[in-house]
């Protein structure tokens, strides 16, 4: 009998989690798949996280966030934004981490914590490039743009962009947030 390792089980456990959230969403998601993509007994994930929603919040909070930290210099916001959209920003999640919160879940805390997360990230925006009229919905345009590019990127495979580096990115990305910012 192999010894059990708590926090290596619960890594694979939200590392299977993520990958079956991001592909299937909530709702095409079992806990039985996640069990075995992990290949740990199903019974674990009650143990760690409770529920399915326990999952799913652990797995989301476990996921790099778009825009966690955003720069009050625009051209340097302009840059963390190309490099979080580029091409070889997420290689370890195969697609953009950001299309997790996506999926329709059919349950309303989840959608809840989904639109939290998109909503913090629009108001991470105000807060870093200061206020703008109409600055919350500006943002928000951003942070459209942002998991556009990460669909349209990782789910569709729309060509250049799903090839687009950082560097590619920048000078567009910096053009719009000037526009959708101004100073």
């Amino acid at each position: 009998m192999r010894p059990r390792n708590a926090a290596a089980t619960r890594q694979a456990l939200l590392e299977a989690a993520r990958d079956r959230f991001t592909r299937a969403g909530y709702e095409g998601t079992t806990l039985r798949d996640v069990a075995a993509d992990a290949g740990v007994n199903l019974a674990l994930i009650k143990r760690y996280f409770g529920s399915k929603e326990g999952l799913f919040k652990a797995a989301l909070a476990a996921s790099p966030r778009l825009l966690t930290d955003v720069p009050s210099d625009r051209a340097a916001f302009a840059e963390a934004l190309s490099r979080q959209l580029s091409a070889d920003t997420w290689p370890e999640f195969g697609e953009h981490p950001v299309l997790m919160l996506l999926r329709a879940s059919g349950d309303e805390s989840v959608t809840a914590r989904r639109r939290e997360a998109l909503e913090g990230a629009a108001q991470r925006i105000v807060d870093a490039l200061g206020p703008a009229p109409d600055a919350l919905l500006r943002a928000e345009l951003l942070v459209a743009l942002g998991v556009g590019v990460a669909v349209l990127r990782s789910a569709v495979g729309v060509e250049p962009l799903s090839e687009a580096t950082a560097d590619d990115l920048t000078g567009p990305l910096r053009a719009i947030v000037d526009a959708l910012m101004p100073s």
